[in-house]
């Protein structure tokens, strides 16, 4: 028995190319963010965290259906140098995928974000800083702060990784997350205990577990697991 679905239209409608809609390699989350940004002017101003405001699933969500449509050729993000000299980066929505894209035929739509995109060129070297270095640089060293698991030198993958990380989220996102692993590998009420080095830490994976949004410092309390018992911390054995 077919179901009929009938739509009941106003005023308040949108003109749209039903190319993403119909393209099956896409999320329904992924179609809804397009569908969002196509009914917004044509110099309209993007601002990726106030996009994500605009459903309840939040950031996290909101950015993997983004990141989907950059990988398959709907969005493109360019950074440019603004009249003072300033970089902004520009977003490009394309109701059909730009043709420049390279298209794949099984695409990951689930992965927050494609790790082995090409954001540095593999012939940079340590003198030639890209765009975003003194923030690359800002969170190494923050990293090592931690003393998590210190890192003498940044090398090419952990360059590579932290930019790709600060295409999607903010300066101060990143470091709090940092931030929020080191206190959770700390604290005695958490269950965690697995140390990543800083080039696994900025997988997309990974990191997402540690951004504020997610609540990590609730998500892996001990005190959330069945049946956990509280055992004394080595820690503090000699203090009593």
């Amino acid at each position: 028995m077919s179901n009929i679905i009938r739509v009941k239209k106003n005023n308040n409608f949108v003109v749209m190319n039903k190319t993403a809609l119909n393209d099956r390699s896409l999320s329904w989350k992924a179609k809804g963010v397009m569908a969002f940004m196509l009914s917004k002017p044509d110099d309209w101003t993007f601002y990726l965290d106030e996009l994500a405001t605009n459903a309840t699933d939040g950031k996290a969500s909101f950015r993997s259906g983004f990141n989907e449509l950059k990988d398959r050729g709907y969005v493109q993000r360019i950074k440019k140098r603004d009249e003072n000299g300033k970089f902004e980066w520009e977003t490009i929505v394309y109701e059909v995928p730009h043709t420049d894209f390279p298209q794949v035929d099984n695409p990951h739509v689930e992965k927050p974000h494609v790790e082995n995109r090409t954001l540095l060129s593999n012939e940079l070297t340590n003198n030639e800083l890209t765009n975003n270095d003194e923030h690359i640089y800002a969170l190494f060293e923050f990293w090592n702060e931690q003393k998590i698991i210190r890192h003498k030198r940044m090398n090419q993958k952990m360059k590579s990784s932290t930019n790709a990380r600060l295409e999607d989220n903010e300066f101060e996102e990143l470091k709090q997350a940092i931030k929020n692993y080191s206190d959770v590998l700390a604290g005695i009420e958490y269950y965690w205990t697995h140390k990543w080095t800083y080039e696994e830490f900025m997988k997309p994976n990974n990191v997402i577990r540690f951004l504020d949004e997610a609540e990590p410092k609730r998500n892996f309390l001990k005190s959330k697991i069945p049946g956990f018992q509280h055992e004394p911390d080595e820690r503090f054995e000699n203090l009593f």
